[in-house]
């Protein structure tokens, strides 16, 4: 029983690594200005492929522990789909191996969450190792985040979007039992966010911080006295990145004071595009949608719409666009049923689900890569919601 258990060990240690691969070659792949730069990104396939795979596999091993709930029936929806789209975009000249390849992106979506929702469902000290190794994740793509900005900001300022990789491998990481661990990750996520110089990255992490405590301190734990220490602490906080940020020339703070003037970098234009798109659209395309990237190539501006909320409708349709807004309510609905149960585990729903929802308002989640990395606390907060519901019937 011990040997099975080391030797399952090993094997999600493997899936962690190529978490942090995949994390990281998707970072660096996705940059304009990178260290890696390269037309086939063969790595990159590489580690979407090994993930795919090993997921994949441990799911058919422990099939009996499978389960999916409303949440996962919404993402396995969404993840076919989209990935219906995206092979239907392929253009006539793709090779054979796309068509294998390409649909990994989206059915990493559900295949993650079920991955997740089985570790959790089969044993807590798989779980807890699982988010405890996390930290392996972290580290690899915050270490090659580091590389990349230094290489980037020898040539000029960037504002590295791909900072979110690491916001998103976050929430697994503060599941783990150990409490200085968790502690580490949210200082490795805020140096790297506050590094990025991504307002939106910013203002989404401290706002889920403010939601986890909130949540843990007043509807779970209800104790009033801790939240008022923590409100202390994060003005201190404040005062020495006041002091920070001065120290850089007030690149962070006078990005954040010109949201209003530069219109989000120019997001209020894209979206009165993105709308007027959608308002435009004929019958048959508000039902199925435009398909895969469709507002990037229709759109005068050659941008996406920088906000999930007008992408989904108009590339997937209504089709797509509800199950979508389902999807969202179901999570809410989650952290509400964590909070009146006492889950100590709430806290965490609401802290995903506010980087979710605020990253989904001004930028791209569920159409990016990094959307296979938040379903996994969703899969084990989703499990261990149905076992606490389960104990509390009988």
């Amino acid at each position: 029983m011990l040997k099975k258990i080391i030797i399952e060990k090993l094997y999600l240690l493997f899936i962690l690594i190529f978490i942090g691969g995949y994390s990281t070659m998707s970072m660096l792949t996705n940059e304009h200005d990178s260290l890696y730069v390269a037309e086939d990104p063969i790595l990159l396939k590489l580690f979407v492929g090994l993930l795919f795979v090993s997921v994949a596999f441990y799911i058919v091993l422990n099939i009996r522990h499978v389960h999916i709930n409303k949440i996962g029936r919404i993402l396995l929806f969404l993840s076919c789909y989209m990935t219906l789209w995206r092979v239907i975009a392929l253009p006539v000249t793709a090779g054979l191996l796309s068509y294998f390849y390409q649909p990994m992106w989206d059915l990493l979506i559900v295949l993650m969450f079920i991955f997740a929702y089985t570790l959790s469902s089969k044993s807590k000290e798989l779980l807890d190792f699982f988010a405890t190794g996390m930290i392996v994740a972290m580290l690899i793509t915050a270490f090659f985040y580091y590389k990349n900005w230094t290489f980037v900001n020898e040539v000029d300022e960037a504002h590295l979007g791909t900072s979110y990789y690491v916001l998103f491998l976050l929430p697994t990481l503060l599941l783990t039992p150990h409490k200085w661990l968790r502690y580490v990750g949210l200082i490795i996520t805020g140096l790297v966010l506050f590094s990025s110089f991504k307002r939106g990255g910013v203002i989404a992490f401290v706002l889920a911080i403010v939601a986890y405590l909130f949540v843990k301190e007043v509807l779970v734990e209800r104790k009033f006295t801790r939240l008022l220490v923590f409100l202390i602490a994060m003005i201190a906080l404040f005062i020495i990145l006041l002091f920070v940020d001065n120290a850089m020339g007030n690149i962070i703070s006078e990005r954040i004071l010109n949201i209003r003037e530069d219109g989000g970098s120019g997001r209020d234009q894209v979206w009165d595009i993105t709308w007027n798109m959608i308002k435009t659209s004929n019958s048959e395309h508000l039902m199925f949608g435009h398909g895969y990237d469709a507002v990037l190539k229709n759109s005068p501006l050659e941008l996406s719409s920088h906000n999930d909320f007008l992408d989904m409708p108009f590339n997937y349709g209504i089709i797509g666009f509800v199950p979508y807004l389902i999807l969202h309510f179901q999570l809410i609905k989650q952290i509400f049923t964590g909070i009146k149960m006492h889950n100590k585990n709430a806290p965490i729903m609401a802290f995903t689900y506010t980087i979710f929802f605020c990253l989904s308002m001004i930028s791209h989640v569920i159409v990016y890569p990094w959307m296979c990395l938040i379903v996994i606390p969703w899969g084990m907060l989703s499990a261990e919601s149905k076992l606490m519901s389960n104990q509390q019937r009988l």
